[in-house]
């Protein structure tokens, strides 16, 4: 039995450390697909996200499409904060809810220098989550406590090119915390904790074909992380302790959107987006005592595909409504309790209020359908594990942009 707990704990622990690369890579969202973190824009949500990379999202468009501030240019200095409090419900029998609350803040900035130039700035948590199954269940042999935190900057600039095409370019500056552990008949046998910084950029363009049509297209690189911390494992599981490394890089995402303006008061949003979920293969972490063997995951890629639609109901109100589907990366194959992410469906709601002439409140609230999260772990190695997680989540989300 402690040989079979030791074999279980060696693929345990590379689980353990994929669900963690799953979780920094992320894919979108309330949380989206592979556990990326879309709620960067309420505005954008009130939509399903629906157009965003096209400006949808207000300010924050320029998250998904650097381009998108050459939309805002001829309003000078303008800030938007947004936070989102996110619910998520993912329970199967003995284990729990293993999500956990939580409040995601995001910001965002532009400032139209000259005709042609707008510089933008982000600051946000792309990639993230919280995950703790009850200490008694079987399943936390295979992972009880994750806990990924993402911080990341964003500056960037668009230009004007001539009255209908825009470019756009940026950095992402990003840092890493990862915590892990899992459990044994109640006892931790195993703790990483490690950080990392990492780089990269985005780029866009944005086309304004007549008065009436906008569309944006936005890429995020992949950014690469070497994380660095320290790790324990102990009896029945493989012994390993010292300093921890491990490389991981997040997927390219690429969105598409598309604004047209119907009427006066009505417009037609849609978006399309991929992220390079499939580069996500496989996964080796090394400690400087011991050794832990590579596992394999072999995600595929991940999609999003919405339609929204905006109506001004006034001068100061405009309403929003969207649905979106999401596909996601995770392998049914590899499906662990620690990432029983699955397919979704979005329904989005929202509303914008000007109250002034400096500021304007936003709220938007989502809920997201998702299919059960089946984990299905063979006997041998450990004692395997069938079950199912039944989950959605709700995101309630409040926003301020303020025109200064």
């Amino acid at each position: 039995m402690i040989r079979e707990l030791g074999d279980i704990m060696t693929h345990s622990s590379l689980r353990i450390v994929a669900a963690a690369a799953a979780m920094l890579l992320g894919s979108t969202a309330a949380f989206a697909g592979g556990f990326a973190l879309r709620e960067q824009s309420v505005v954008g949500q009130g939509s399903a996200f629906a157009g965003v990379a096209a400006g949808s999202g207000g300010v924050s468009s320029q998250f998904w499409n650097p381009a998108a501030t050459s939309l805002l240019n001829d309003y000078g200095l303008i800030s938007e904060s947004n936070f989102a409090g996110i619910l998520p419900q993912s329970e199967a029998p003995g284990a729990g809810n293993v999500g956990e609350k939580a409040l995601v803040p995001a910001s965002a900035y532009s400032w139209g220098v000259n005709d042609q130039l707008t510089l933008g700035l982000t600051f946000g948590a792309p990639f993230g989550l919280a995950t703790d199954g009850n200490n008694g269940w079987a399943g936390t042999i295979y992972g009880d406590r994750s806990e990924v935190q993402t911080y990341t900057l964003g500056p960037s600039a668009s230009y004007k090119l001539n009255d209908w095409i825009a470019i756009g370019l940026g950095a992402q500056l990003e840092y890493m915390t990862l915590y892990l552990d899992n459990r044994a008949g109640g006892d931790k046998i195993a703790k990483i904790d490690a950080n990392g910084v990492g780089v990269g950029f985005t780029a866009g363009v944005m086309l304004t074909p007549s008065d009436t049509t906008q569309i944006g297209l936005g890429f995020r690189s992949s950014v690469h992380h070497k994380l660095e911390g320290k790790g324990l494992g102990v009896a029945p599981g493989p012994v390993f302790s010292g300093d921890v490394t491990g490389d991981f890089d997040t997927p390219e995402i690429v969105t598409l959107g598309i604004r047209q303006q119907v009427s006066d008061q009505f417009a037609l949003l849609a978006g399309v987006e991929w992220s390079n979920w499939s580069r996500f293969k496989e996964l080796a972490i090394t400690p400087d005592v011991g050794s832990i063997p590579v596992t394999t995951e072999k995600w595929n890629d991940g999609w999003y595909f919405s339609l929204g639609g905006e109506y001004a109901y006034n001068d100061k109100m405009v309403l929003r409504a969207g649905a979106a589907y999401e596909i996601s990366p995770v392998n049914d194959t590899y499906r662990t309790p620690r990432i029983p992410d699955n397919d979704r469906v979005w329904l989005s709601a929202g509303a914008s209020y000007k109250i002034n002439d400096k500021f304007t409140a936003h709220l938007a609230y989502s809920h997201v359908f998702m299919k059960d999260g089946d984990v299905n772990i063979p006997i041998g190695p450990g004692p395997g594990l069938n079950t199912s997680f039944d989950q959605h989540i709700d995101i309630v989300s409040l926003g301020l942009t303020s025109d200064w």
